[in-house]
């Protein structure tokens, strides 16, 4: 028996040309000229970052840093419809960060936004992502919401997002046990497609396939079941492709067509494994194991449950499992190993339980236990546990497995009267689903469907005999060629000789223009090993300039009195010199157009400590990535970083130690550098934007030159953020 808890979604797969658009978006951000492209190209980008498979945080990271960036200017030039996007992705990526709260108000206010706005299209996505938010709790709000965006979309054209809205109804009820619903759904988005000629109808055919089977209508399950493989084979679609393939393995399990279940159960894990879905495992291994059991090949059954368990939840009251090893084990006449499953699920039969299925396969294990010990009068308990789940359960196959077992269980214990009863009904309802004409319908339905696998290898067999003539005439005549070749190549040979004294001339005049460009290239090998030093050569003087400044403003400041003019010109030649260290490294190295970052901050950590710390009262704590920066970026990073440090060295420890904590590191698409310290902290109601600090507004200001963020907080000292993206180095 399978019963398939869908979640409904939106799959979008990323396509080669999706990860190709991406790395060309991001590098060209940058460089974008016109705002309204940028805006749309960011949030395109964020998307994408939030679409890719598996739940990274730094995924997720990437997706809210960039769609921070869109919505910033889409505020901006009043984008309306990239506002609503960006505030619903704001919504989605809550969502995946675990917040179901946040995620849902974020996503209401995406929508209240796109309805006060009259965007018709986003509050069609808007409805659509909040319906699909569906967690068992709500049925009428969330399948009222993706009713409102079947409506917007019809209304809109969108007929093809209209149909897969109607797809998701479909699962929803399906997991909401309503399967008519849910059949009604799935008709109508096969309608929608049919309309727009839409012929990829597999996912409607598996939901018709599951609820069908659930109503007992194995006939018409099978029938789309096996319709659906034929199209989702081409579809190459893994995820629906491994609930199909286990829902054929049940139908066929349920028709005790075991040969067939077992060999399409063993095809679902192995799909399940290639897309590493451990719940799907799970799931198809109890499936396969149940249909091993049912022919009788116990030990083939608890060898695959045993290499199952190691995909199975590490939950005591998985009951799925225990259930599986009691009835194995007591066909194998090894009660006491099936003895410590019993117990377990007896504790377990106390504990609430809402996967009514699996609790209706743990009792029938249990009442097997207890007729196999000879605990036969115990088992009534049980039995009277399966009425009540019958009533939930209610198809004919259920029903007929609870009198097959109230026949066992009465007999065991005497009561032959009542057991010939239950014997009778049980024979009633089996009948009904294994008559004569129903088993040879499902016949012919395989046969029918294996004829047509067969019809399309003949025409494949077809193709490959007409290849092959081609083949062979096609050899015939290349070796008719061949035998003309041969005689023309006689012809060849004669004009090839005399074409060889012609080279002979031709290749000394070619060897001796090949010595001019030699020479050409040594000229031009020289220039630019001219070039570099003449870089070197400028960089050199720049830094003894720098340095030359340095000593004027130190000189000058021996005939000044006044405290912030000493300052300033103390705070100048900071400044300088962590320009200075950036041109003494560049001629200093071979690599002329970049600095290594982390160099350059253990320099300049050093020097600012050696100039303000006389008391070695202060501590430095780098974690410093190996990172290169061209000089537009390491300049105003340099100035950054002695700001920062410089204030906190003269601030924010006035009467006792402390540490400064400096990061630099690279995270997905942007570096992050942190400039932290312990000390005493702002003063309350700072404000940076406020602040007339001209060491506060440079570093803001060198901030946005870096087209970077830059945050200031006071949390048991002061904490710098600057977050920005690198750009190409070039010389």
């Amino acid at each position: 028996m399978l019963i398939v808890f869908f979640t409904a979604v939106s799959i979008h797969a990323q396509s080669t040309e999706d990860k190709v658009k991406f790395s060309k978006t991001i590098s060209r951000l940058h460089f974008e000229k016109d705002e309204t492209k940028k805006a749309e190209n960011l949030l395109w980008t964020a998307n994408y970052c939030l679409d890719r498979p598996g739940n990274y945080k730094k995924d997720l990271d990437s997706a809210a840093l960039l769609n921070r960036q869109s919505l910033k200017i889409s505020k901006q030039l009043n984008l309306k419809s990239n506002i609503a996007q960006s505030m619903l992705l704001d919504g989605k990526i809550a969502k995946e960060r675990g917040n179901a709260t946040l995620a849902g108000k974020l996503k209401q206010k995406a929508l209240d936004y796109a309805i006060a706005q009259d965007l018709k299209k986003d509050m069609a996505e808007a409805y659509t992502s909040i319906g699909l938010d569906y967690d068992g709790s709500n049925l009428e709000r969330n399948t009222g919401d993706l009713l409102k965006a079947a409506s917007l979309y019809r209304e809109l054209g969108s007929f093809k997002e209209e149909a897969e809205t109607f797809t998701n109804l479909s699962i929803i009820y399906n997991s909401a046990y309503q399967p008519a619903t849910s059949i009604k759904y799935a008709s109508q988005a096969i309608k929608i497609k049919k309309s727009i000629k839409e012929n990829n109808f597999f996912s409607e055919y598996t939901m018709l396939a599951l609820n069908l089977r659930i109503q007992g209508k194995y006939n018409t399950a099978l029938s789309y079941a096996l319709a659906a493989e034929k199209i989702i084979d081409k579809a190459s679609d893994k995820q629906w492709q491994t609930v199909l393939i286990n829902l054929i393995g049940t139908i066929y399990s349920e028709l005790k067509y075991h040969d067939k279940s077992v060999e399409y159960y063993k095809k679902a894990i192995t799909l399940a494994k290639e897309n590493k879905d451990v719940e799907g495992v799970t799931s198809i291994t109890i499936n396969t194991v149940r249909g091993l059991y049912s022919r009788g090949k116990y030990n083939e059954a608890l060898e695959i449950l045993n290499n199952g368990a190691k995909y199975s939840p590490n939950d005591y009251c998985n009951i799925e499992y225990p259930s599986l090893y009691i009835l194995l084990y007591c066909e194998l006449k090894k009660y006491e190993k099936a003895k410590p499953y019993f117990e377990q699920l007896l504790k377990c039969s106390e504990q609430q339980n809402n996967n009514h299925l699996a609790v209706e396969k743990m009792y029938y294990a249990m009442i097997h236990y207890l007729l196999k010990t000879g605990q036969a009068q115990k088992a009534y308990t049980y039995i009277d546990e399966l009425k009540k789940l019958s009533v939930v359960n209610d198809d004919l196959y259920n029903r007929s497995q609870l009198e097959r077992t109230h026949f066992e269980v009465d007999s065991a214990n005497g009561n032959f009267k009542d057991a010939i009863q239950h014997l009778k009904n049980f024979k009633r309802l089996n009948d009904s689903i294994f008559n004569i004409n129903s088993s040879k319908q499902y016949a012919d339905l395989q046969l029918k469907y294996e004829t047509e696998k067969k019809d399309e290898n003949i025409k494949l067999l077809t193709h490959k005999n007409e290849l092959q003539e081609v083949k062979i005439k096609t050899e015939k005549v290349i070796r008719y060629i061949f035998i003309g070749s041969l005689i023309v190549l006689c012809i060849i040979l004669g004009l090839l000789y005399s074409r060889y004294c012609m080279k002979r001339k031709t290749n000394a005049i070619l060897e001796a223009k090949q010595e001019e460009i030699n020479t050409q290239n040594r000229k031009l090998q020289r220039l630019v090993d001219e070039k570099e030093w003449l870089v070197k050569e400028i960089h050199h003087r720049v830094k003894n300039n720098l340095q030359i400044v340095i000593s004027l403003l130190n000189t000058q400041s021996a005939y000044l009195d006044n405290d912030d003019a000493l300052e300033a010109i103390q705070n100048s030649q900071h400044r300088m010199h962590a320009m200075s260290l950036i041109h003494q490294k560049l001629y200093q190295t071979d690599n002329l157009s970049s600095i290594n970052m982390s160099w350059y901050i253990k320099e300049l950590a050093e020097y600012l400590k050696d100039s303000f710390d006389d008391d070695d009262k202060i501590k430095f704590k780098l974690k410093l990535s190996e990172i290169e920066l061209d000089v537009a970026q390491a300049v105003p990073l340099g100035l950054i970083l002695n700001e920062a440090i410089s204030n906190a060295i003269k601030y924010a420890f006035p009467e006792h130690k402390g540490i400064i904590n400096i990061l630099f590191e690279e995270k997905d698409e942007h570096y992050l550098l942190r400039i932290e310290d312990n000390g005493i902290g702002l003063p309350e109601n700072f404000e940076s934007n406020e602040s007339d600090s001209l060491g506060m507004n440079l570093m803001m200001g060198l901030a946005e030159q870096l087209d970077g963020t830059f945050s200031i907080e006071s949390d048991k000292g002061v904490i710098i953020t600057i977050n920005f993206i690198k750009r190409e180095t070039t010389l």
